[in-house]
């Protein structure tokens, strides 16, 4: 019979643990210089014996203070190697850590972040003009009724019939109404359907096009598989024509209400600059969005006056030490991100020089050798970062991607490959265009055995339609 009862026992072991200023070092090397901007915005809020500088252009180096006493204990100052930790990462802000809140202005901010002026939304926009547009209460309640039920493509999803019987009027009336609200701004609002919406613009755009009109109302569908003869034959036009037609309709949009619906522009700041002085590459940060900090002096030596308590000592001892371990983390993430992204300029020398079909396949562990750091840090050190290039802005994960075999045993990344595709479809003959196993059986004379599947999904992923659809007959 089993017998079993409870025991302590001890057991002796060695890990490593993830103090608090350890995780803020992981959080700032993760986060992007927008985000890192607004997280030493909000640490000068919290901490009062942080201060900033006015930049310099050679901004001096913060040297540390002998270390200060409040109790007889050192303030901690030893730098440790943020590399040992790096499998144990994990987004802490996904687990809601905030080291910067500070709750006793996060009223204040809340109050200016709700304070700030937002864009006039696209229903408030057709309100305004139905007010100008409207003779009588009765057609402003109707409008406002067929307002509400225009979606964010700028199209009217309700009936009329039950709109009529809420406002108390007739359908007729309605109708009117509905038709006073597709002549507002943007062109084709309040359309039914997608044939209606483009007919409203062809009113205003192109009113002396009946055959475009003509193509809109009864050849659309068969528009869309590119069935250009059949039309042209039931027109009685030519294709030359019908693409002509095609052309003139590809200036007008099928959903009015997304110009207005639209989320706002995100701009993007580069981490790291790249350029060719004298002929030779030069990689440099981007800071200058930064805050430098320090520490101010007089809160420092308050540390050492007779007269501060024991109590307030303590408390200035914390904040010091959190301010010192705040410059030094950020000091550490810039020096990460400039010696990966010169491994990376290193290696895609190339592709700095020629353009996109020279970049070399990369993986983050070759980069994590080549600096010595653990392939995690690569990986976080590149996320949301953009390096501003000779050959434009990328985000710094770009210049990762795996390798194609050639016959000749080199490696070729995948994303030049993508752009011999796409530089072999720009070049075609449109009246002809390149099937994919024509464009697969092309790359094969050129030393790359790539599957017809292959050139399938690199062209999707390049959103380049497929060959019934690339086909012009104004050529033929």
């Amino acid at each position: 019979m089993m017998h079993m009862e409870h025991r302590l026992s001890q057991n002796l072991s060695q890990r490593l643990m993830l103090t608090q200023k350890m995780q803020q070092a992981i959080q700032i090397l993760q986060l992007s210089g927008i985000e890192l901007e607004q997280y030493l915005q909000k640490e000068l809020e919290q901490n009062p014996v942080l201060e900033q500088l006015v930049k310099e252009p050679k901004p001096e180096t913060v040297q540390p203070a002998a270390p200060a006493t409040a109790d007889g204990a050192p303030i901690e100052d030893t730098a440790f190697n943020l590399d040992d930790y790096a499998t144990q990462w994990t987004d802490f802000r996904r687990e809601g850590t905030d080291f910067s809140r500070n709750p006793d202005l996060a009223e204040r901010r809340d109050y200016y972040q709700n304070s700030i002026t937002k864009e006039e939304s696209f229903s408030a926009k057709l309100l305004t003009q139905l007010r100008l547009a409207a003779q009588d209460a009765k057609t402003l309640e109707i409008g406002e009724l067929i307002i509400g039920e225009i979606d964010n493509r700028g199209y009217f999803t309700g009936s009329l019939d039950d709109l009529a019987k809420e406002a108390g009027t007739t359908v007729e009336d309605a109708e009117r109404v509905l038709h006073m609200v597709q002549r507002f701004e943007p062109t084709g609002v309040g359309a039914r359907d997608v044939i209606e919406c483009l007919l409203l613009q062809i009113d205003l755009e192109y009113p002396h096009e009946p055959e475009l009109k003509v193509l809109v109302a009864e050849h659309l569908e068969a528009l869309e598989h590119r069935q250009i003869p059949k039309i042209a034959k039931e027109m009685r036009i030519s294709v030359e024509r019908v693409e002509e037609l095609k052309e003139l309709l590809s200036k007008l949009n099928p959903w009015p209400g997304h110009e207005y619906s639209a989320e706002p522009t995100q701009y993007v700041t580069p981490d790291v600059i790249v350029e060719k002085i004298d002929e030779e590459i030069v990689v440099y940060l981007s800071d200058d969005s930064l805050p430098a900090l320090r520490i101010n002096e007089d809160y420092r030596k308050m540390m050492g006056n007779g007269r501060v308590t024991r109590e307030e000592k303590a408390y200035l001892r914390d904040k010091v030490e959190s301010a010192k371990w705040l410059i030094r983390n950020v000091e550490q993430r810039q020096q990460t991100i400039l010696r990966i992204a010169r491994a990376i300029v290193e290696v895609q020398e190339e592709f700095l020089e020629r353009g996109i079909e020279f970049i070399k396949p990369l993986t983050l562990q070759e980069i994590a050798d080549k600096v010595g750091v653990h392939e995690a840090t690569v990986s976080r050190t590149t996320r949301g970062k953009y390096m501003q290039t000779p050959q434009g802005l990328f985000e710094m994960k770009f210049f990762f991607s795996p390798g194609l075999k050639r016959d000749s045993g080199e490696n070729q990344s995948s994303k030049s490959v993508q752009s011999i595709i796409k530089k072999m479809i720009d070049e075609e003959d449109k009246a002809k265009p390149m099937s994919d196993q024509k464009i697969a059986d092309m790359l094969k004379k050129q030393g790359l055995n790539i599957a017809r599947r292959t050139v399938t999904k690199y062209r999707e992923a390049l959103g380049i339609l497929p060959t019934s659809m690339r086909r012009s007959y104004q050529e033929a």
